[in-house]
């Protein structure tokens, strides 16, 4: 049986640019771009997956953790159908070396690497980048 996950990510902003993370798709040879984040745990708040999710994948403390919306995400990713309830939380750094950073190297529990860097608004906005979940962009 398939089953709905529960996600929460978070996006940070620097002027007219957010943090967002490099991902691809095998199946459609697509790359894309999507905030950090990832699973909620059972008996987790969104906020507190959406903090210990930035610390595990990049190493970074976050405060001001608000929430901004809701997306419900229906897709495919590799040939395998998903279904997600995604949780958009919006925070601001501990650390200010995260916002002088070009690029940050990021990693998922099961150790798969990744690139997580700062991404024009305006670039997003002409739609000339892939950007998941649909609809984040009206949420900022």
């Amino acid at each position: 049986m398939q089953t709905i996950r529960a996600k929460s990510v978070c996006v940070f902003r620097q002027g007219q640019h957010i943090l967002l993370a490099e991902g691809f798709d095998p199946g459609k040879n697509e790359r894309y771009l999507m905030p950090v984040g990832g699973g909620i745990d059972f008996g987790e708040t969104s906020a507190s997956a959406a903090k210990r999710e930035v610390l595990e994948e990049i190493g970074a403390e976050i405060q001001d953790i608000k929430l901004l919306g809701v997306l419900e995400n229906l897709f495919v990713f590799d040939g395998t159908p998903g279904h997600e309830i995604v949780f958009i939380h919006e925070a601001h750094f501990v650390d200010r070396h995260f916002y002088a950073a070009t690029e940050l190297e990021g990693v998922e529990t099961d150790g798969h690497r990744f690139v997580v860097r700062w991404v024009s608004l305006q670039l997003i906005r002409d739609n000339r980048l892939n950007v998941y979940p649909h609809g984040l962009l009206d949420l900022l």
